[in-house]
């Protein structure tokens, strides 16, 4: 049985790629803390999917079917507690940053660098434009409605009294 570490919880900011030492992966969290992981990024979202009841693959396969959202698919992480987070660029790509939608504050550019600003006051330099980040956080957002609201189920009951479901 092996133990599953998460350290993907509410108050993640953002996953970064390491270049520091043998780590392979930074998680940046609203408190200031930087968490530094041997761990893959892929390796750090399969984990935290499970922890909250389903793997990476089946939540992306329920964007991308849901929304037709293909490529830099947002990640539902856990809908209860509201953890979505979305890619910069194409997730199998080292440099990709996943950024947690609730932590962020703004977007801005300075000397042609993209930057993301925290609601916490802090900020970090990603490597994508302002428009991939806008249109992320839409999609983003989107996803978060989407799945936030429970479908409704119409039960009736028919004159010989069988009871039929229907999904809305």
């Amino acid at each position: 049985m092996s133990v599953v570490e998460n350290f993907i919880k509410k108050s993640t900011m953002a996953i970064l790629p390491a270049c520091y030492e043998m780590y392979r992966t930074v998680i940046l969290d609203q408190s200031g803390e930087k968490i530094y992981s041997y761990k893959s990024t892929k390796e750090i979202l399969e984990e935290a999917c499970i922890a909250y009841g389903a793997d990476y693959d089946g939540r992306i396969k329920a964007v991308r079917y849901a929304l037709k959202y293909n490529r830099k698919t947002p990640l539902m992480i856990c809908p209860l507690e509201i953890i979505y987070a979305f890619p910069t660029m194409s997730p199998d790509n080292f440099d990709c940053i996943w950024l947690f939608n609730r932590h962020i504050d703004s977007f801005f550019k300075d000397n042609g660098q993209s930057y993301v600003h925290f609601k916490n006051g802090e900020k970090i330099a990603v490597n994508c434009s302002l428009d991939v980040l806008t249109r992320q956080r839409q999609r983003t957002a989107v996803t978060m409605m989407h799945f936030s609201q429970p479908p409704f189920v119409t039960i009736t009951v028919n004159a010989r009294g069988k009871e039929a479901f229907t999904k809305e």
